[in-house]
């Protein structure tokens, strides 16, 4: 917290001095009492990081980390760390149970690590860091861990179990056994959380399962018939379909190598117009027309078969290439954590 001023002011004669600081209208205790979203727990977490950290670095131990002790800053979103009253004090003085108001003690036990908690023991930055465990642990649960069996970060948030095993280890019993600083702190989030994503990654993907589903187009339901013919202006014979085929359909048509037709007449030489279909007819017989009639009916239905055929297989190409690329994926995610694991070994 800053200092805005400071001075000396008399009072009953006496010269006392004073300084002025923010005032702040809430503390994290408030925020974790209303209920944090999941998602501001860690953004929340890291300010309380940093601000620890600072004092640290000044080979100052806060030795009272409690949610009261952090306030909000309503405007800015912002957590700072307060009350540094007990930072200086001696281990004896600390036992004196100073009441700093009725029925409260100077030094809350309740978030106090255990070196704390009996006489003569060393108090160094790693006691901060038991209290900083509960408080991470207290964010999502809205509960101080105590002894075995605590609800645990995993059980209200799944996508934040990677951090139990931080806050396990956190508020050890033994203050070897905890993180020696905050940097490590930082270090075992980033590393657990990317961790934990990658899992997540690997298994949803392994998960993935690509169907092959029903080809949703209407010429499938509905496949193009032959519903009239007549005779146009120009000469040639023409055919009204029971729908205007696709662009794609009449490729397949035109396209088709396996055909009967009477020559000047062949697939090639139709043109769509919307649902019509025409075609240069040689001569004006009607036996020739009906020949071309009969081939048309064949070579529409042909159309339909292929068209059908041909979007299956697309379909099919689709799904195995999505397949495909999920394995790739899942090889590059593992090949990736395979060697992360390698580096782990390094030794620096």
């Amino acid at each position: 917290m800053a200092v805005l001023d400071h001075g000396f002011n008399v009072v009953a004669g006496v010269r006392r001095p004073f300084y002025v600081m923010p005032l702040y209208a809430g503390t994290l205790r408030l925020l974790v009492k209303a209920g944090l979203p999941h998602d501001t727990g860690l953004p929340y977490f890291a300010q309380i990081l940093d601000g620890v950290e600072a004092a640290h670095f000044q080979e100052v131990v806060h030795r009272d980390l409690k949610p009261e002790n952090i306030l909000h800053d309503q405007t800015s979103d912002n957590l700072v760390i307060a009350d540094f009253g007990i930072a200086r004090f001696t281990e004896e003085a600390l036992f004196t149970a100073v009441e700093t108001r009725a029925q409260d003690r100077l030094a809350n036990f309740l978030y106090a690590a255990p070196e704390q908690r009996v006489r003569g023991r060393d108090v160094g930055q790693v006691a901060d860091i038991f209290a900083l465990g509960l408080i991470l642990n207290e964010m999502f649960t809205g509960e101080v861990a105590q002894g075995s069996g605590h609800r645990r970060i995993g059980y209200v948030a799944a996508g934040y179990a990677y951090l139990d095993p931080l806050v396990d280890r956190m508020i050890r019993q033994s203050p070897a056994e905890r993180p020696g600083s905050i940097a490590e702190i930082k270090r075992e989030l980033i590393s657990r959380g990317n961790e934990f994503v990658l899992q997540q990654k690997l298994s949803q993907l392994k998960s993935t399962v690509v169907p092959e589903s029903e080809i949703d187009d209407l010429l499938i339901a509905n496949p193009i018939q032959v519903v009239d013919i007549d005779y146009a202006d120009d000469g040639r014979l023409e055919f009204e379909l029971s729908q205007a085929p696709p662009r794609q359909w009449a490729i397949t048509f035109t396209n088709l190598r396996d055909y009967a037709a009477l020559m000047g007449s062949e697939p090639s030489r139709f043109e769509f117009h919307g649902n019509r279909a025409l075609v240069p007819v040689l001569g004006n017989q009607l036996s020739a027309m009906q020949a071309v009639a009969n081939h048309f009916r064949n070579d529409v239905h042909a159309t339909n078969e292929n068209y059908k055929a041909d979007l299956v297989n697309s379909q099919r190409r689709q799904v195995e290439a999505q397949r495909k690329a999920f394995r790739e994926q899942v090889e590059r995610e593992e090949a990736r954590h395979r060697m992360r694991e390698s580096v782990k070994s390094i030794k620096l």
